[in-house]
């Protein structure tokens, strides 16, 4: 994803508008930050995948 300061630049909205936002993607797994590398877009599950390991037996 873009920098953070680059996305609000480009909406138009404040720079901690756009912090906000990152962090709740962040709090729903959505989104995944690593110091010094960047922001990625979380690869989401297959849609056939256990919603739990466990089983109900």
């Amino acid at each position: 994803m873009p920098a953070e300061r680059d996305l609000a630049l480009e909406y138009g909205v404040a720079y901690l508008t756009v912090r906000r936002a990152a962090q709740v993607l962040r709090e729903r797994g959505l989104i995944l930050t690593v110091h010094g590398r960047g922001t990625f877009v979380a690869d989401p599950l297959p849609a056939d995948a256990p919603e739990s390991e466990e089983s109900g037996d």
